[in-house]
């Protein structure tokens, strides 16, 4: 236990050093840090993870992670065309709305209540705490969030932008009307880490494994490895009126919840031997 503790003591000292060693580049004024950072943050995780599997769908490569598709003949080859308008609609979604929101939630919340000490990074406890918390406060206002999105009279005029895509890719998982970008995907985020008073290093952290983990569920791929929310997710795509949630807990408790069927790989056919022809 000791030798544990005495790790995880070295593994803070030396993470302490990197983010030091990082504002002395950078500087620490709060707004540049909060809101700039973080953008750039999102958009870089964003696309280093759609690039692997935008490839994939663009050259269909490699096949032997085809039978792993969760829509087999969907986007097989993705059409470039559509593909690029969605790509738009995404870009502008991650740099003028993140920026202005994020400015916005700077200036209300994060410039008074999450920027002290911002040189030195929360304990690994803090941090673990944080995280565990975020992951309920999320999955809860972006359930009700998404339910509100599908209220018939907002949907045909927001959401439904996003549901074009039936069999969603990882490259449009931010493919969505600026309101739903905000309302769906900003607040909920924003809002948990404000609660929280979390530190803006882990924010950092938090906001890569929410993004990946949003994007593993748009990937429209199920790998052994994959979590539950990818084939949950899917069938929301598929559906619309069902799996609300990421982790359809409230689902559940609201009977939104359907157990998304398991795919079926199609056994390989055994060529037997020819029979004879039974003589007339």
């Amino acid at each position: 236990m000791d030798t544990l503790f005495a790790g995880w003591t070295r593994s803070g000292d030396y993470l302490q050093h990197l983010w030091l060693r990082l504002l002395d580049v950078v500087g620490e004024d709060p707004w540049r840090l909060w809101v700039l950072g973080s953008t750039v943050v999102i958009f870089s995780v964003y696309w280093l993870y759609a690039a692997i599997f935008t490839l994939m769908d663009i050259t269909n490569r490699p096949r032997f992670l085809r039978k792993y598709k969760i829509q087999p003949g969907q986007n097989e080859p993705v059409d470039l065309g559509r593909l690029w308008s969605a790509v738009k609609v995404v870009l502008f979604n991650l740099t003028v709305v993140n920026l202005l929101t994020s400015w916005v939630f700077f200036e209300l919340v994060f410039k008074s209540e999450n920027s002290s000490d911002i040189r030195v990074l929360p304990t690994f406890r803090r941090a673990m705490r944080d995280v565990a918390t975020f992951v309920v406060l999320e999955e809860v206002m972006f359930y009700y969030a998404h339910r509100l999105l599908h209220h018939r009279s907002v949907y045909k005029y927001v959401h439904k932008k996003h549901h074009e895509w039936t069999a969603p890719i990882a490259a449009i998982t931010l493919y969505a009307h600026p309101v739903e970008h905000i309302v769906a995907n900003l607040l909920p985020v924003a809002t948990s880490l404000a609660i929280l008073g979390t530190h803006v290093a882990l924010a950092y952290v938090i906001f890569a494994l929410a993004i990946v983990n949003s994007m593993s569920d748009h990937t429209g791929y199920s790998f052994p490895w994959s979590a539950g929310s990818v084939r949950f997710h899917d069938y929301h795509h598929a559906k619309f009126t069902y799996n609300y949630g990421v982790l359809g807990l409230l689902d559940k408790l609201h009977g939104t919840y359907r157990a998304t069927p398991e795919l079926k790989v199609p056994a390989p056919r055994i060529k037997g031997k020819p029979g004879k022809r039974k003589a007339k």
